[in-house]
């Protein structure tokens, strides 16, 4: 039996992990750190292919923009039949020829047509036109930068977008690594509460103390498994809603549990408010909207002014007797005559969109130097918090351990014991909870202040 047992050993391996294969899930949850989840969201979130594609339509303006700089080429042609000649040519004068009818002593039946020579009932033309643009009073070289601006614009709206991405993952991360930490506490709770239990029971066991002891610990080990599936079903949502946000909806992820949570000094990371405000992507893209508003108040101008063009034309052709082809250049000039009662009003009403870009430019700034001042307070104050917090564990993890002892010798109660045992839970979830916000609260300053760099 032994032999036969060595014998198939290999076949019974093979079958055993052939099981294990069956029994593993479709897909292996994949742990990612902070920095994947960042990376995956700039690719994969749809605020990030948007401003890509603005990005990419910025440039296919530009192009369309830069194109007017050449010269505009067209082609034509056509036929057509009419139901007279299109050219009639009297040889002779009614007078002429009513005398040479005299002469000749006819009956009057030659007319005036009969000496007309008629020229173009139908023919066929085809040909190309080059106009090229000499003088636009701006316009080109205003659209044109127009259209730079544009692009410009567009990529640091794409930086803005990104550091919104940035902020949101980092949101739901942090609370993700949030519930984590407060999973573990729970089964820091949970042990110490067994052991609770244990003297409660051993104490009890020995008549000193009633049931009621005991049966107060199993109610709070009761609560705290109830409390462990609401944390565990809060994680699972924040985890889809990750996935999600990152472009990742069909795969299953968590958060990297192992990140460092170094709570640095908030002065160490103060900058000047005035060198923050000229850092930020906003800022200049306020600047962009006052340079928007002053080339469209250019190009309105331009409106009022006369275009000058230069052009050839070349076209092939056949009205009478045999093709022929014909080329010619030309000078042209238009003046808008009409626009002086009527572009003037929009070249008036660019002048005020440009007085309202540069108020606009104004009142923006100072709420981004407000913005950037308060969050700044928040930094420091979560990083009170946290200091605040870390103090608290201590104090609340020491009172757990005297009352502990006190309880064990009889000099205290269970009531007492279990309100220590709370008040270090307490303590250990809200130092969690502040160093989360601290973290935030730092990512958020560091972008507002133009240090994107992550």
């Amino acid at each position: 039996m032994k032999k036969n047992m060595k014998n198939n050993r290999p076949l019974i391996i093979t079958t055993l992990l052939g099981l294990c294969t069956l029994a593993m899930p479709a897909t292996a949850q994949k742990v990612m750190t902070l920095k994947e989840c960042v990376a995956a969201a700039r690719a994969g979130n749809t605020m990030a292919k948007n401003a890509e594609n603005d990005i990419l339509a910025a440039k296919e303006q530009q192009k369309y923009a830069r194109s007017k700089y050449f010269p505009t080429l067209g082609a034509s042609a056509f036929h057509f039949e009419a139901t007279t000649h299109l050219i009639k040519y009297p040889i002779f004068d009614k007078e002429d020829v009513a005398e040479m009818n005299d002469i000749l002593e006819t009956d009057g039946a030659l007319t005036v047509d009969d000496f007309t020579l008629k020229f173009i009932k139908k023919g066929t033309s085809a040909g190309l036109t080059l106009i090229e643009p000499v003088y636009t009073g701006g316009r080109l070289t205003n659209y044109n930068k127009l259209a730079d601006l544009q692009v410009d614009a567009r990529n640091l709206q794409k930086d803005v977008t990104d550091d919104q991405i940035v902020m949101s993952t980092e949101f739901l991360y942090y609370k993700i690594l949030e519930l984590h930490e407060t999973d573990k506490i729970l089964d820091a709770m949970e042990v110490e509460l067994k052991s609770i239990l244990q003297d409660a029971t051993n104490i009890y066991e020995n008549g000193i103390v009633n049931k009621n002891d005991v049966l107060s610990v199993e109610l709070i080990l009761d609560q705290l498994s109830a409390l462990r599936i609401k944390t565990s079903n809060g994680c699972r949502l924040l985890r889809r809603a990750l996935a999600k946000f990152i472009g990742m909806a069909d795969e299953d992820i968590d958060v990297d549990t192992t990140l460092d949570t170094e709570i640095i000094a908030p002065d160490q990371l103060a900058m000047n408010t005035q060198t923050a405000l000229e850092n930020r992507s906003e800022t200049r893209l306020l600047d962009m909207w006052v340079e928007k508003s002053v080339l469209e108040r250019k190009i309105a101008k331009a409106n009022l002014l006369p275009i000058l063009g230069v052009g050839g034309t070349a076209n092939y052709s056949k009205f009478f007797g045999d093709w022929q082809s014909r080329a010619m250049g030309f000078v042209g000039v238009q003046i808008p005559i009409s626009a002086f009662w009527s572009e003037k009003h929009e070249y008036k009403r660019a002048k005020i969109e440009e007085q309202k870009a540069l108020d606009f430019r104004q009142d923006k700034r100072e709420l981004i130097s407000l913005q950037i001042q308060d969050a700044y307070d928040n930094l420091e104050s979560t990083y009170k918090q946290t200091q605040i917090a870390s103090k608290s564990i201590v104090r609340a993890e020491e009172n757990l351990r005297i009352n502990r002892e006190h309880y064990r010798a009889g000099l205290t109660n269970m009531s007492i014991l279990l309100d220590a045992q709370r008040q270090q839970q307490q303590a250990l979830t809200q130092y969690n909870a502040a160093v989360s916000e601290y973290l935030q609260a730092k990512t958020r300053y560091l972008i507002l202040t133009g240090r994107r760099t992550y």
